[in-house]
């Protein structure tokens, strides 16, 4: 009974897994032909992804937008952990007004955001009317119900108000146990959330139009350039995106799973 169970379960996830990669397959296809009239495509040729592996301009876009995804997720992580560290520890009935406050950004994403960034501090003085500055500060908004959440949701589990009072009995300050005994312990759940909101920013092309124009070309902007000339190559771009977002995210749980190994010894 428990085997039927087990193949049971695993048929659901093939499927699931299946599901989810057919797009991805379908477009991997698409970029390596020339035509998809018919039931099988024709033409097979490397031609999109060599004019994008010698255009220096792809290159310097998709290097803008690792760096305008890393920035604001580094400083979203830091301040929220720094938050949770005064409610965990001296301000535990802050909890439900912290919540609140910052779920408020699922309701102002899109284009109303950054419209209202750009009514609000385009007059205003240097540095907050840098275009630069307002991107990052708007990313850190848009990401921070998934990283609060995801943090928020890692420290309740692993018991941190426990894990504090124990280290305070072995003589370890409040904020050294909340940096060097909570947080390891919620790196994980740490890395999941930071994976999530860089590709949600990775993904973004409204915010970064919105606020940086031309001024500021990035992989988004790229493809959306590319996607008026020819399918094929859009094809190859979210195909190239998608594997360096996959290369980011491996590197990330390689580094977790390494310190992960060192506790353990």
């Amino acid at each position: 009974m428990q085997k039927k169970k087990n193949i049971g379960a695993r048929i659901i996830v093939i499927i699931v897994i299946a599901y989810l990669l057919v797009p991805l397959i379908m477009t991997l296809i698409y970029s390596l032909f020339k035509e998809w009239i018919d039931v099988v495509p024709t033409g097979f040729t490397l031609s999109a992804y060599v004019a994008l592996f010698t255009d220096p301009a792809f290159w310097q876009s998709v290097g803008r937008t690792v760096i305008i995804s890393v920035i604001p997720i580094a400083l979203c992580t830091v301040f929220v952990l720094l938050a949770m560290y005064v409610v965990v520890i001296y301000h535990p009935e802050w909890d439900r007004f912290m919540q609140i406050l910052c779920t408020i950004p699922y309701a102002i994403q899109g284009v109303i955001l950054p419209i209202c960034v750009l009514s609000l501090y385009t007059s205003a003085p240097e540095p907050l009317n840098n275009r630069m500055v307002m991107l990052v500060a708007t990313y850190m908004v848009v990401i921070l119900p998934y990283v609060y959440q995801g943090i928020r949701n890692n420290i309740a589990g692993v018991g941190a108000g426990r894990m504090i009072e124990a280290a305070q009995m072995l003589g370890a300050s409040k904020l050294y146990a909340f940096f060097r005994v909570v947080i390891p312990n919620i790196m994980s759940g740490v890395t999941v959330s930071v994976m999530l909101a860089m590709a949600i920013v990775f993904g973004d092309f409204v915010i970064i139009n919105t606020l940086a124009g031309g001024h500021f070309m990035t992989a988004q902007m790229y493809m959306y350039d590319v996607m008026k000339k020819s399918g094929q190559r859009t094809c190859a771009v979210i195909i190239i995106l998608f594997v360096v977002t996959l290369l980011i995210s491996g590197f990330a749980f390689v580094l977790q799973s390494k310190q992960g190994n060192k506790k353990v010894k």
